[in-house]
């Protein structure tokens, strides 16, 4: 019972982690976007310009890729796992948001 709310504990401070992570990602692509898009627009060459606007793609796709992972990550949480909800359906709780195990 106790390793139960142990090991959501510890997912939870892993998922947390894996925000903090992203969060800092997130961040340090979108300063390398605006970077490139700021050097985009000095280049006078346009084979260069075009080379930074792929570049500028693929760290928006990144990005992107990220903020979702984020996002179904959150979604992920908010949800309780099928074990707890099961657990609080045999204990007679009505609550879906219960990790509480009862003997």
């Amino acid at each position: 019972m106790v390793s139960a709310v142990s090991s959501s504990s510890q997912a939870a401070q892993i998922a947390s982690s894996i925000a903090a992570d992203n969060a800092a990602q997130e961040a340090a692509l979108e300063k390398q976007i605006l970077a490139k898009e700021d050097e985009a627009k000095a280049v006078q060459d346009q084979v260069q310009a075009a080379k930074l606007q792929q570049e500028i793609a693929a760290l928006k796709a990144k990005l992107a890729a990220l903020k979702a992972a984020d996002k179904a990550s959150d979604q992920q949480q908010s949800t309780p796992s099928s074990a707890a909800a099961r657990q609080a359906e045999f204990d007679g709780d009505k609550t879906k948001g219960s990790t509480l195990f009862w003997m």
